[in-house]
């Protein structure tokens, strides 16, 4: 995946508390322009909201789902996606992103860590599920559920 201006090249040791301070203030200025651009703060590929789909029509539940960053994982951060619950809607504070005919729902701290990532879904040999795509993630484990920002 190409570099992007919100994510330098990780170098080749730890982050300082400073550089950490300026990459989440570049993730939250990110995520903000954003918004008041109108632009999805996260795209979710065709094969990803095809699974969504279908695994909302088989427990009954709408065509969506909330996504979360929860401190964990082997990285420091870890990816949540749950299926929106029937009658779920946005609630103060949260964005919503419709992409590929999918709502996504995020609270504000989850959007500014994953603003321009991309979901995506693969089904195949060695692994099956939903891999992110985050170009604001200094470092991630190899499973791909977790990440450090």
């Amino acid at each position: 995946m190409a570099e992007t201006a919100l994510t330098p090249a990780a170098p080749d040791r730890p982050l300082t508390l400073e550089e950490k301070k300026a990459a989440a203030r570049a993730r939250a200025r990110a995520a903000r322009q954003a918004e008041a651009g109108g632009e999805a703060f996260v795209t979710i590929s065709p094969a990803a909201a095809a699974y969504i789909r279908s695994s909302a029509a088989e427990q009954g539940r709408p065509e969506g789902v909330r996504l979360r960053i929860l401190a964990g994982g082997c990285s420091g951060l870890e990816y949540k996606l749950d299926l929106l619950e029937p009658g779920e809607t946005a609630a103060a504070g949260d964005r919503e992103v419709v992409s590929n005919g999918v709502t996504m729902l995020m609270d504000l701290k989850s959007a500014i860590h994953v603003t321009g990532s991309v979901i995506d879904y693969e089904d195949g040999l060695l692994r099956r599920g939903f891999r992110i795509n985050n170009p604001n993630a200094t470092s991630t484990c190899s499973c791909g559920d977790s990440f450090g920002a």
